[in-house]
């Protein structure tokens, strides 16, 4: 077997690794588009809109647990709005994760506001949203 023949073998099995690395990060980011994906909503010209969904109670109160599709929203974490980043453009419902605290503090836009259990938000392309006090759901 001659040097030719090794660097042959040697450069395939390199091939190999690099396409083997590829195929696993791709399957890794599928994996993890496929968690973050809304069951009951349909996306129009990159602009997410929510079907109907029950988001109340018989009694009128919030359901908190959480559903397919919602989104929590880390203390401290920034996520940005649009086709290629955490969220879709569209109108979410805040829900405060913490049934001990009756509002949050987040930044939408550079704002921090006070935002109340239940607030309605409309979160536009380019947008940057975290939560400033507490974790919160977004439905």
């Amino acid at each position: 077997m001659g040097w030719s023949e090794i660097l042959l073998i040697c450069v395939c099995a390199l091939f190999l690794v690099i396409i083997i690395a590829w195929l696993v990060v791709k399957k890794k980011s599928t994996d993890e588009e496929k968690d973050n994906k809304v069951s009951k909503y349909e996306v129009i010209d990159g602009v997410r809109y929510s079907k109907d969904e029950e988001v109340l109670k018989n009694d009128g109160s919030a359901k908190v647990t959480l559903n397919n599709g919602d989104i929590i929203l880390e203390r401290g974490k920034e996520y940005t709005v649009g086709e290629k980043g955490d969220l879709l453009a569209g109108k979410y419902t805040i829900l405060l994760a913490d049934e001990n605290i009756s509002s949050v503090n987040m930044r939408i836009g550079g704002i921090v506001r006070e935002y109340k259990h239940f607030t309605s938000v409309v979160l536009t392309e380019g947008d940057k949203i975290s939560a400033v006090s507490a974790n919160v759901i977004l439905r």
